[in-house]
């Protein structure tokens, strides 16, 4: 079903994802080469003008660039997020597993109310306390997304803005400390204007269309744990599935 799904797929979408295909599969770092066009169509029997497209496609998503005495590289940054892995995995090892430096900036840390969106997403009445822990989240020290995430404050009794210090991963606080399991996860993605304040912290210009990613995590019981809202930056950031990349 997925092959003859791929195949009813527009050309230039074929060679797009045979591009991120490949580059997952020999896991070519950033500054390498990618086949020629001409390559590509033979590999793929496409007209090049269709690989063209393909490729065009993922340097505007900032995956490739273009090289005037290289030809076409990967890209220096970019952080591959899977949307379609039940399983939920730390911002740092998703960055990590890209091969860039994770890092981040705590922007938020505190207390307050549920609102009724939150609340509907952590199965909780609204008004009852959450802890709000907004971060930017950088690779190589390059903003990737800024990254809001809320948690029923009685599941975290005593965690501090200073936990979080160094790049700490709150999973792994989650799992240590107060015996939390991430284990499944439900995820959507949207697109969106990005606002003022996200606009700044990404680098981007405010009202451009952006990637917004939001997540459900539940323990191994399937009790929601965390709800995440993430505005990501629409060059350095890409989303995946099993098969390919979503750019």
């Amino acid at each position: 079903m997925a092959a003859d799904s791929r195949q009813r797929q527009p050309g230039y979408l074929r060679a797009r994802d045979a591009v991120v295909r490949l580059m997952r599969e020999e896991r070519l770092e950033p500054g390498a080469r990618v086949p020629s066009e001409r390559a590509l169509a033979l590999r793929l029997g496409l007209s090049r003008m269709t690989v063209r497209q393909g490729i065009e496609k993922l340097v505007r998503a900032g995956v490739l660039e273009r090289d005037s005495t290289n030809g076409t590289c990967v890209a220096a940054v970019s952080v591959t997020r899977v949307v379609d892995s039940r399983r939920p995995f730390s911002m740092s090892r998703i960055i990590s597993s890209s091969g860039a430096r994770p890092g981040s900036q705590l922007l938020v840390f505190g207390p307050g109310p549920a609102d009724r969106r939150v609340a509907a997403r952590l199965r909780i009445e609204p008004g009852t306390p959450v802890l709000t822990i907004r971060r930017l989240r950088t690779a190589d020290d390059l903003p990737i997304c800024v990254e809001t995430s809320r948690i029923p404050l009685a599941r975290v009794p005593g965690l501090v803005a200073q936990d979080l210090a160094e790049n700490a991963s709150l999973y792994a606080i989650l799992r240590e400390r107060y015996g939390c399991e991430p284990t499944d996860r439900d995820s959507e993605i949207s697109v969106g204007p990005v606002e003022a304040e996200d606009a700044r912290l990404l680098g981007v210009k405010p009202g451009l269309n952006v990637l917004l990613y939001n997540s459900v995590v539940r323990d191994a019981g399937g009790v929601p744990i965390e709800c995440v809202a993430s505005v990501n930056h629409p060059q350095r950031v890409v989303f995946s599935t099993e098969a390919a990349r979503i750019v």
